[in-house]
């Protein structure tokens, strides 16, 4: 540009001089041509720098975008988004994660890798549920899709041989399978399909924080992020699985959850649980469904609570059938920085559900706390106490080995233990112990390498020992597990 400007000027001179016709003229126009040479040599200096705001007052008056070339990329981005649509990609989401588990029980004598192996005795298997056996060593597919009706969320979790459903349902795959529907607005919701329980503060598979919650990761943080193991509230005192219709409230800081579900099952019927026609037997099937309520409180930034309740007839896993379970639990969290803790506390019931035919009581708690130590590492503490001693034990989720009656759960060290032991007394069943240490290591934000340490122990010899058929108060599991997610 400054060289235009030299080259115009020049010209400009040129017939000046040409047109001199005298001395004077000519003095006249010299003077003229040097003070034009002087403004050339000005406009050629360095510029100075230009000041913010005279800056932006020429990017505003700056050229503005070809129509043209805008419509164009208008009318590209408008049919990308209508292929997305038309293809139901809008408003989807879809995560997914394994975490293969390598265990070792010392009661048992086992040491085994751990993955998507099953719950139940299916197919003569001869698993069962145990806290050595629970949710971990999983795969699982989430698929969440928010409507453009105004809100409507839809999720469906597959999770073959672990999913919520699959102890109960065998065979099944599906984890959750789920629509919030808003009804008057956003804030009321109602809630339908088969979805995760939502007690306590370890939520199965991490991908049911909140009926609103679109979180799916086993990594998430504060829920569960550092154990392979469930706390024994968790693997024993709650439901698994709901089959229903619930309505979600959100008023303020509270969110309320109304359920009436099928407990644990996709359909009760007349033959579930119920005994063979003509058999002198007293079980009668799980008929009807359970109301369940959940509250949430989660006004400050740094800690929340929350309390679930069971009210209705569920299966009955020591004499069968079904009978009344009445449980309340509250449970909190407190996260700041690199620290996080859970405490919950549970107390229940259940008719006619102990090992010596009684009813079943039971209280618990379970703590957790947690600390980020360095940037990739977390290490965690976890403790849990079970009080399970009325008439000899039982708790809707205990298992109870076929052809033993009244022997109690000694995989997981619930009931009156050793019947050879002195002072045996078979109304009087363990209370349970479990005290477990882990470390998370981060090797990227999706992959986690993680170790736990834990120890088991029953007030009465609840434990068998398979290696030389005794029983012992105590047990040790040891386990390690590599997550990876998306």
């Amino acid at each position: 540009m400054k060289l235009n400007q030299v080259a115009f000027a020049v010209a400009l001179a040129f017939p000046l001089v040409a047109s001199a016709q005298s001395n004077a003229e000519l003095q006249s126009q010299i003077q003229e041509l040097k003070a034009q040479i002087s403004q050339l040599r000005a406009l050629i200096q360095p510029a100075a720098p230009v000041p913010p705001a005279a800056a932006t007052a020429a990017a505003e008056t700056a050229p503005a975008v070809d129509p043209e070339d805008f419509n164009q990329i208008k009318v590209k981005v408008e049919a990308m988004l209508d292929q997305q649509s038309t293809a139901g990609i809008k408003g989807l989401r879809i995560a997914g994660g394994f975490d293969p588990v390598y265990i070792v029980n010392r009661a048992k004598g086992t040491s085994s890798f751990a993955f998507l192996n099953n719950f139940t005795s299916v197919n003569g298997s001869g698993e069962a549920f145990t806290y050595d056996n629970s949710y971990f060593g999983i795969a699982y597919l989430d698929f969440q899709k928010e409507m453009e009706d105004g809100g409507t969320k839809f999720r469906l979790t597959l999770a073959p041989s672990k999913s919520s459903g699959s102890g109960y349902n065998w065979g099944s795959i599906v984890h959750e399978a789920s629509a919030s529907i808003p009804l008057a607005d956003a804030q009321t919701r109602l809630l339908i399909g088969q979805m995760p329980d939502v007690s306590g503060y370890e939520p199965i598979l991490n991908t049911y924080v909140g009926a609103n919650s679109l979180t799916s990761n086993l990594l998430y943080p504060g829920y569960g992020e550092y154990f392979i193991t469930k706390n024994m509230l968790f693997d024993f005192t709650s439901l698994t699985t709901f089959t229903g219709v619930g309505l979600d409230l959100v008023r303020g800081p509270w969110e309320t959850k109304l359920f009436l579900v099928n407990a644990n099952s996709a359909r009760n019927d007349i033959n579930n649980g119920a005994c063979p026609v003509g058999a002198a037997c007293s079980p009668h099937p799980v008929r009807s469904p359970v109301f369940v309520y959940n509250a949430t409180y989660a006004q400050d930034e740094f800690w929340g609570f929350e309390f679930t309740g069971y009210e209705g007839k569920v299966a009955n896993a020591v004499l069968g059938g079904a009978s009344r379970l009445d449980q309340f639990e509250i449970d909190g969290n407190y996260t700041k920085g690199d620290f996080n803790g859970n405490l919950q506390f549970t107390v229940g019931r259940q008719a006619n559900a102990a090992f010596n035919g009684g009813s079943s009581q039971w209280w618990g708690v379970s703590a957790l706390v947690s600390q980020r130590v360095l940037p990739k590492l977390t290490l965690a503490a976890r403790v849990d106490y079970l009080n399970n001693e009325k008439n000899g034990g039982g708790i809707f989720n205990v298992f109870t080995p076929a052809g033993q009656t009244n022997a109690g759960d000694f995989m997981n060290g619930f009931g009156a233990g050793d019947p050879n032991a002195a002072g045996y007394d078979a109304s009087k069943g363990a209370n349970r112990y479990a005290l477990s240490f882990s470390g998370t290591y981060r090797l990227t934000p999706n992959v986690a390498l993680r170790g736990e340490l834990r120890h088991d122990h029953a007030s009465t010899s609840a434990f068998y020992y398979y290696g030389d058929q005794s029983y012992k108060k105590t047990n040790d599991t040891l386990g390690l597990q590599t997550v990876v997610n998306f």
